[in-house]
């Protein structure tokens, strides 16, 4: 008789908080730094206030960001339940696109002269960190699939 490591014996029942914790905080992070660009403003008095102004280019952004947030939440709640394909594929494919949105509208609205290099700056490292969350995340739960899938084959066949 094989004996039974009652922690992955517990994932069966229990759900991956810490997967789905850091999906949804990256989530709420790469929010953020789309809010930092889209409604940048300086508010000065001067006659010609930086401000970023819409254009294709930015509604392009907007909707890619949409459809990357419903992406992201979906994936955080199949994380939360050991979805094989999330968390082996998805989560990195999702920080991947993350990590190719800096090249896109920071670098865009910062040469059209609409943020300032602080500004660019911030949502650069903010759109890294939302990527980096999904990797760890990605990484936790790719750990604790095969874990899970391990022992559910040596549970089987014993």
């Amino acid at each position: 008789m094989k004996s039974i490591n009652l922690k992955i014996d517990r994932m069966r029942f229990q759900t991956n908080q810490i997967g789905y914790a850091l999906t949804l905080l990256s989530l709420a992070i790469s929010l953020i730094s789309l809010f930092t660009l889209i409604t940048y403003d300086e508010f000065s008095s001067g006659e010609d206030p930086i401000r970023v102004i819409p254009d294709l280019r930015f509604g392009i952004e907007i909707s890619l960001a949409i459809v990357l947030m419903l992406m992201t939440f979906l994936a955080a709640e199949k994380v939360r339940y050991y979805h094989p394909f999330w968390s082996i594929y998805g989560l990195f494919v999702l920080a991947g696109i993350n990590l190719l949105r800096i090249f896109n509208i920071p670098f865009y609205a910062f040469e059209k002269g609409w943020i300032r290099e602080s500004t660019k700056m911030v949502t650069i490292i903010e759109f890294a960190v939302s990527a980096g969350l999904l990797v760890i995340a990605g990484i936790v739960s790719l750990i604790k699939v095969l874990q899970l899938r391990q022992h559910l084959k040596e549970t089987e066949t014993s």
